[in-house]
């Protein structure tokens, strides 16, 4: 028996959610993260003693990543990047100010035309619209003011043991784990 989908919007829904998580997958090496982000593109990379680097991404290596920051290239090599994320534009931000904004929009048209009058039914279209479209700024400027980034790159998390041996005194081992 074949399934059928009788709401094919469904169908859509769930086909972008799939490809949307495997396309939110981060890089698992530097040769990938071609793959995640454009030359040129905004980038913040937080390298393995926390320190941050800000700025354009310039070349990407197998050995290192280089970025501009105000004009000057830094270089940071492979063994030093813990984490690279690529700034989140605004989209985020307006759709949460649209759907806040036409929620607002419909519940002041809902209370102001309680009346009944011929005219309600333009009152809370007319506020809902309005109060679209100032979501839809107000989250923009919101997001705009406070950048996030997104993770496309982790460095793999590593474990180092030495062994430590002490003559006439015993063995045993030190054990480094990062990520």
């Amino acid at each position: 028996m074949p399934v059928r989908f009788t709401h094919p919007f469904a169908a859509i829904l769930i086909s972008v959610a799939l490809v949307s998580s495997a396309d939110a997958q981060p890089a698992t090496s530097l040769a990938d993260l071609a793959r995640h982000v454009e030359q040129g593109e905004r980038v913040r990379i937080v390298r393995a003693d926390g320190s941050h680097v800000k700025g354009d991404l310039g070349a990407i290596g197998p050995a290192a990543v280089e970025v501009d920051v105000d004009g000057q290239m830094v270089r940071v090599g492979a063994a030093d990047v813990r984490e690279i994320g690529v700034r989140d534009g605004v989209r985020n931000g307006i759709l949460i100010g649209l759907g806040a904004g036409l929620a607002a929009g419909l519940i002041t048209g809902s209370l102001m035309s309680n009346d009944g009058g011929n005219l309600a039914g333009l009152v809370v279209t007319m506020s809902t619209a309005i109060g679209g479209g100032v979501g839809v700024g107000l989250g923009a400027a919101i997001d705009a003011a406070n950048p996030h980034y997104r993770t496309v790159y982790n460095a793999p998390s590593t474990v180092r043991v030495s062994p430590v041996v002490t003559p006439g005194q015993g063995y045993g081992a030190v054990v480094a784990i990062g990520w």
